[in-house]
């Protein structure tokens, strides 16, 4: 990310690498808030009896019947979708706001178009992985013989593509763009803004604190209002396809079913799992860049390094 102090600008490959190392390292952590996080955005579709009362008892459901291994279901999935994903939208959004900064166009606009570029990309791209991670981490939910049993990513990924074709692996990919060009202006933009203020206006040193609060701020906006397209996306992903026909015709489809059968509060279903999930994946992924970004400077351009 942008950093007041930095004197050169790290090379793309650089930017790209360590968003997707650093979005892993994260993922590792709250993956587990992931799978419950789909659960419960699944719980109770289209007015039926709901998996799970409330978030605690989602908690205590998982650990009864699928045990730990149960949490960390898709894992492999979630790794790949982060080296697609966050490494793009991070990484194309760090290294194009740089080279905009050096081109004379630094504004909030400028900034919040680049956001929403990157983000759309980052999304298309990734949505094949996206969707082994929402089916993958969904798949315990299901009763034994509907489930799809994939034993990892390339496993569901060439069951998929087999399954469903081509656009089966792109299914949903309106929703993931709109959630992603959401997601990305309000988290990256707002951990920029935030970490700038807090320097210049709270006193506060680059260091683990200022990146923690900063964190937290993003993710707070972040989940709020990236939320209700999220279930939308998880929906069309999950949804099952019976003799080449979809449940859903599309988002709108899905909007306008989840509104009639749930209410507008299903918009957010799975929010304290998704924020959970949001607020320290997002403290973590930004910590894990600082540090990965610090280590590069340090050992590879050979910069010192501020304390």
């Amino acid at each position: 990310m942008s950093s007041i102090k930095e004197k050169k600008n790290l090379p793309f490959y650089a930017n790209f690498t360590i968003a997707g190392l650093a979005g892993m390292g994260s993922a590792f952590f709250v993956h587990p808030l992931e799978v419950l996080k789909f659960r419960m955005q699944l719980s109770g579709e289209k007015g039926t009896t709901v998996d799970h009362k409330n978030s605690f008892y989602a908690i205590v459901n998982m650990a009864k019947q699928e045990k730990l291994s149960g949490f960390y279901k898709g894992i492999t999935a979630n790794f790949t979708r982060q080296m697609i994903f966050t490494s793009t939208r991070v990484g194309s959004y760090t290294s194009l706001v740089h080279e905009m900064k050096k081109r004379g166009y630094d504004s909030v606009l400028n900034n919040a178009l680049a956001s929403m570029t990157t983000g759309a990309f980052a999304a298309f791209i990734a949505t094949p992985a996206d969707i082994a991670v929402v089916r993958m981490t969904s798949d315990g939910r299901l009763p034994k013989e509907s489930r799809r049993n994939y034993k990892h990513v390339f496993d569901a990924l060439l069951k998929i593509r087999k399954d469903e074709g081509i656009r089966g692996l792109w299914r949903g990919t309106v929703s993931s763009v709109i959630r992603a060009m959401t997601a990305n202006v309000t988290q990256l933009m707002s951990y920029d803004s935030a970490k700038e203020y807090l320097m210049e206006y709270q006193n506060m040193e680059n260091g683990l604190k200022l990146h923690t609060v900063a964190s937290m701020i993003s993710g707070i906006l972040y989940s709020v209002f990236s939320n209700p397209m999220d279930v939308i996306k998880t929906r069309i992903q999950q949804q099952k396809i019976v003799d080449g026909k979809s449940e859903y015709t599309g988002f709108i489809d899905v909007g306008n079913t989840l509104l009639k059968t749930e209410g507008v509060k299903a918009l957010w279903k799975g929010w304290p799992f998704y924020y959970l999930r949001i607020a320290p994946g997002t403290v973590l992924l930004f910590i894990f860049m600082e540090q990965l970004n610090n280590g590069y400077r340090q050992y590879i351009m050979n910069e010192p390094i501020e304390d």
